[in-house]
């Protein structure tokens, strides 16, 4: 590795069976961290997290408590291996995470955040669907959504990964009608197991609902490293941290121009700070002169922590 290194935090769907738990058995403070999280949220996500089934662990609570943890885990452990971010960014959930691991917000208080969002969701029955479409034309995609909204049929793109690669998010069956309408034009699409429309319109009755509970926190400040927010640009105020906690779900997550942006601010040397590689992968999508490498597990945090100590 060269130059300063950037965390770049996953968000929900990287969550697996397993993740996390060589951190969960052997690094300090873990077991603490997870018996807060676990009472807060009123799971049990130990289990979940070390026994499944997979498909309880992606309901939304679960898997967005999940990822944030140990996410926040691998941060630590890089941490204490004297590995810290020169910058730090999230994709979607990641947010929490990068803004924390920035020393915006404390861990405690992202996670109250966290939980109100998905209080008031259920409180205001909330629900839709996501989908990927892989290989195909931002002009494409652009239109067939345009062409479903003219329709009275709502959907979006909510997530813009590179170039070729995007989420679509929005109303059930109006994401189903765009992933069938952009299947010839694309190398692939696919629903995936969301039941919120995340960064749409839809969840703006959301961001009223959780503005009091962001207000109310106490360890919002400026952060103490570049955090780029999901616009792409650095949030550098308290101001810019509480309205992106407040909003970022009702807004598309430009993650190629987050990426972008870090690059021309000097960072090219990546660490996806969380459970899988999906960052990892996207990196490369994205700009392929960049390094990123995921350190999930204590395997991958200690040849990185090696990869750099010979740089």
């Amino acid at each position: 590795m060269s130059g300063p290194v950037a965390f770049l935090f996953p968000g929900q769907l990287s969550e697996f069976v397993g993740m996390g738990t060589d951190l969960l058995a052997s690094e300090p403070g873990a077991e603490d961290l997870l018996r807060q999280t676990s009472d807060r949220c009123g799971l049990d996500l130990g289990r979940l997290i070390r026994e499944g089934p997979i498909e309880s662990l992606h309901e939304n609570l679960p898997a967005q408590a999940g990822v944030y943890l140990v996410s926040t885990l691998c941060a630590r452990a890089l941490s204490r291996r004297g590995i810290g971010p020169a910058a730090t960014a999230g994709y979607s959930l990641g947010n929490y995470a990068a803004m924390a691991a920035a020393g915006a917000i404390s861990y405690e208080e992202g996670l109250e955040v966290l939980i109100a969002v998905w209080k008031e969701s259920e409180a205001l029955a909330i629900r839709g669907a996501m989908g990927a479409v892989v290989g195909a034309r931002r002009d494409a995609v652009d239109e067939v959504c345009e062409r479903l909204r003219r329709e009275g049929r709502k959907v979006w793109i909510g997530n813009v990964n590179s170039t070729t690669q995007f989420v679509l998010t929005g109303e059930a069956e109006a994401v189903r009608s765009a992933l069938d309408a952009l299947a010839p034009r694309a190398l692939n699409v696919l629903p995936l197991p969301m039941t919120w429309p995340i960064h749409s319109e839809l969840m703006q009755p959301v961001a009223a609902a959780v503005s009091p509970v962001v207000d109310a926190c106490r360890t919002i400040r400026q952060p103490r490293i570049p955090y780029y927010g999901p616009d792409g640009r650095a949030a550098g105020t308290a101001g810019d941290i509480r309205r992106i906690l407040s909003t970022e779900f009702c807004h598309p997550t430009l993650w190629n121009a987050t990426v972008e942006a870090l690059v021309l601010g000097g960072h090219r040397t990546f660490l996806e700070v969380g459970p899988g590689d999906m960052l990892t992968k996207m990196a490369r999508w994205i700009d392929r002169t960049v390094v990123c490498q995921p350190t999930g597990t204590l395997p991958a945090i200690e040849a990185a922590v090696e990869r750099w100590a010979a740089r």
